[in-house]
């Protein structure tokens, strides 16, 4: 999910965590401090600010519990960087319809603060028309 700005990737993650969201990344997530090449510990969504501002270098996270559309999604990889969130998954037998249309509902969330779903990237150009109809189809409800 692409942002205009970091305002949106710090409000996506925001929303994320309003939802239920955990940090559950082995070990905790720790975020990289540019100016002192040290580490420290994530603290919550509000750290996403340190990367849009430049401070923090971009970070990955596992999140679990994200409650959307009556449906807890299974863990989710989050990428946090300056001006994007990028959302990762492994299917299995744990996503379900129930699952995917909560995860629809999701991303037409995140879309809401100015996120572009950019799907080619990562599941080619095949995949991302229907991903882009099935969310077409919900802002149609």
């Amino acid at each position: 999910m692409h942002f205009k700005n970091g305002e949106g990737v710090v409000t996506g993650l925001k929303h994320l965590f309003a939802h239920g969201a955990h940090d559950v990344s082995a070990g905790g997530t720790a975020m990289w401090m540019k100016d002192s090449g040290e580490t420290r510990s994530f603290q919550g969504p509000s750290d996403a600010e340190l990367v849009t501002a430049g401070v923090a270098e971009p970070f990955h996270m596992v999140l679990a519990g994200i409650a959307c559309a009556g449906s807890t999604l299974p863990d989710l990889g989050v990428f946090v960087s300056s001006d994007e969130l990028v959302l990762d998954y492994r299917m299995g037998p744990n996503w379900g319809a129930l699952e995917v249309d909560a995860l629809l509902m999701l991303l037409r969330g995140l879309r809401t603060f100015g996120g572009r779903i950019s799907a080619t990237e990562w599941w080619g150009s095949e995949i991302a028309p229907i991903l882009e109809h099935a969310l077409n189809k919900l802002d149609k409800t």
